[in-house]
């Protein structure tokens, strides 16, 4: 990554958002792996 962008990095609050969407993420595709194991 660029050095311009150590500053997003840096920001509490976008590293907060960054984490947050990441998680949403991983538990949205955990239940659509259950949901498709449940259906089997």
């Amino acid at each position: 990554m660029d050095a311009k962008f150590n500053w997003l990095i840096d920001n509490a609050a976008i590293r907060v958002t960054l984490n947050t969407v990441a998680l949403a993420l991983w538990i949205a595709m955990a239940v659509g792996l259950l949901e498709l194991a449940g259906k089997v």
